[in-house]
């Protein structure tokens, strides 16, 4: 959102991001298909962890193989990066993205984690890879928009924020003439 806010503020259009080259696009809105059942479906049910998990790691799977089909957006080099960060450190807890307590009560969300985290688990002294866990805390003032991410998501941000200025605000080709013209 920010970075349409400052893409207008750089005069750039919307429509403009319709010709950002993407492939499989429906492999990009799967995983996120995939995390709405796994909390609707899971919420407040222990039962199906095992289904959660997995699906967890399904998601990112697909996810990444969505942004290696896309290699040849510059960005998504920057964006798999992050979500490989993600990905390892969740698939190294287990199918469960660890996150500190400490971080969530700076953010203003001290109460997320009583027992009805989906996706998440509390971070201990014997979570793995606990830097690439959601340790950053983003307090915004608001349950509703405070957030505790990762260093992955640090990356992926930054690299949805560049490739909505790179073709929002960037030149649009000239169009190469018909053959025969």
């Amino acid at each position: 959102m920010i970075s349409i806010v400052v893409g207008f503020a750089r005069r750039g259009r919307l429509r403009s991001l319709g010709r950002i080259p993407l492939r499989h696009t429906f492999l990009f809105v799967l995983p996120f298909l995939l995390f709405a059942a796994i909390v609707t479906i899971a919420h407040g049910n222990p039962d199906l962890k095992p289904f959660v998990k997995a699906g967890n790691v399904i998601q990112y799977v697909l996810l990444l193989t969505a942004i290696g089909l896309n290699l040849h957006v510059r960005e998504m080099l920057v964006a798999g990066a992050g979500t490989f960060l993600n990905f390892i450190a969740l698939a190294a807890n287990g199918g469960m993205m660890p996150v500190s307590t400490v971080a969530l009560k700076v953010a203003g969300l001290p109460n997320v984690m009583n027992g009805n985290a989906v996706r998440h688990v509390v971070l201990t002294p014997a979570t793995h890879l606990k830097l690439l866990s959601d340790v950053v805390p983003v307090p915004l003032g608001s349950p509703y928009f405070s957030e505790v991410i990762s260093v992955g998501d640090l990356f992926v941000a930054a690299a949805i924020f560049v490739l909505i200025q790179h073709y929002m605000c960037g030149k649009v080709p000239a169009k190469e003439p018909a053959a025969g013209e």
